[in-house]
């Protein structure tokens, strides 16, 4: 088992996985595609963001892994059906933004109808992948009503670098989040 999981290795997942073995972790980055895994594996490099040399200290993998910690950075629309094959233990932390087509279900309403016994937090910031990745100064918010997600979160993935702000409030974060989106589209 690792300490961190990313599940998704899009450029964000990538970014976070790199920012997590960066704090000293053994990380497990997920891709959906198996044979992208193993491309990834073998070259060391995600096709999102090229210049980004993945550490050894990260497994990439196609099948679904399991961690202390669980950073769930797959594109909203796809969360449930994600979420629904993972493993029921450890903390689970949504780094997506924005609300369900459908249902108009936030993030953590979705995790909380199909987990309702996850420890559940949320990542949001207004952050650039590739920056995070490349080591630039970021600060991002790790909102979740436990105490202990916070914190368990926040010692996973704080670097000199990457600095995470702990806050009780994650509709609040997931909201922000999402007009944050518009905002940006608009």
């Amino acid at each position: 088992m690792s300490d961190v999981a990313v599940i998704g290795a899009g450029a964000w997942g990538i970014a976070l996985a790199v920012t997590a073995a960066r704090a000293g972790r053994r990380v497990s980055l997920w891709a959906r595609d198996p044979a992208r895994a193993a491309a990834m594996a073998a070259t060391r490099h995600g096709d999102r963001l090229p210049d980004v040399r993945l550490a050894p200290e990260i497994s990439i993998t196609g099948e679904l892994p399991t961690a202390d910690t669980t950073l769930l950075a797959v594109p909203l629309q796809h969360l449930r059906a994600v979420a629904e094959r993972l493993p029921r233990t450890g903390v689970f932390v949504v780094c997506a933004k924005g609300v369900e087509t459908g249902s108009l279900m936030l993030p953590l309403e979705i995790l909380g109808e199909v987990r309702p016994a996850w420890r559940l937090g949320v990542l949001s910031g207004p952050n650039f992948a590739h920056e995070v990745a490349a080591g630039l100064p970021a600060a991002a918010v790790l909102a979740a009503g436990d105490p202990a997600v916070r914190s368990t979160t926040i010692a996973a993935l704080a670097t000199a670098a990457f600095r995470l702000y702990g806050s009780d409030d994650p509709i609040g974060a997931q909201v922000g989040g999402a007009a944050k989106n518009v905002i940006a589209i608009a």
